[in-house]
């Protein structure tokens, strides 16, 4: 990586793009004084505060390509394996432990995942991909949903579906491929009136500001994408 820096930022380690400091200065101080409004408003406890905080870092430096989204994410899905326990959802609970050890594979993929060991490039599916993707999320669905239902869950499909479609939005990220967002932007879509509908609601508002993110991310992402492939032409 080369050792030159513009100002206002630092060089990641390992992998990854520098990190603007100022801007990530400015995204902290918006997050710390949303998620206190709605800690205020909601009266969430302190769990779910650090949750929304560490939630909103960790996919802003996603979308950004900073390596230091991986820590921040092992960090955010350990607390909301505690809130979702406490709120007894426990299929949500569940899938927390799985993205923690997704986060510990995503962090190996960015910084040897490439080529020869290489740090990973931004790259999309290929289009006979697609099909084999949606297989695989409806066969996972229906395999996983009647065990959640056979164990008293209310919406075992739809809670199914959401899983099992994170899961492999979490695993493309992890693999830098573009239609990752996809997937985030249609997953968080569907998960704020789940999230309000069980009573939480500061989860609901960090959903929304994950769906803008991811937004957000998605545009960042097939710029860099583009701008690769000029560089690089096959």
């Amino acid at each position: 990586m080369s050792e030159y820096r513009r100002a206002g930022e630092t060089v990641a380690p390992l992998a990854g793009k520098p990190l603007n400091i100022p801007r990530f200065l400015a995204v902290l101080v918006v997050t710390l004084v949303t998620a206190g409004l709605m800690k205020h408003f909601f009266r969430s406890d302190w769990f779910e505060f650090a949750g929304v905080v560490t939630g909103v870092l960790g996919v802003y430096l996603v979308a950004v390509e900073n390596i230091l989204n991986w820590p921040i994410g092992i960090v955010n899905v350990s607390l909301y394996a505690y809130v979702f326990w406490g709120a007894k959802l426990y299929a949500d609970m569940v899938l927390q432990f799985v993205f923690f050890a997704l986060s510990l594979h995503g962090w190996y993929q960015w910084v040897r995942g490439g080529e020869s060991g290489a740090a990973l490039s931004i790259t999309r599916l290929k289009k006979t991909e697609y099909g084999l993707l949606g297989v695989v999320i409806l066969v996972a669905t229906l395999i996983v949903a009647p065990i959640i239902k056979a164990r008293g869950g209310e919406f075992a499909y739809v809670d199914s579906a959401l899983a099992i479609t994170s899961v492999t939005a979490q695993f493309l990220l992890n693999r830098k491929k573009v239609e990752s967002w996809i997937l985030w932007i249609l997953v968080d879509i569907v998960y704020i009136p789940v999230y309000v509908q069980r009573g939480l609601q500061s989860t609901a508002v960090l959903y929304l500001l994950f769906l803008g993110l991811a937004i957000a991310g998605l545009s960042q992402w097939l710029k860099t994408e583009r701008e690769e492939r000029a560089l690089h032409p096959a």
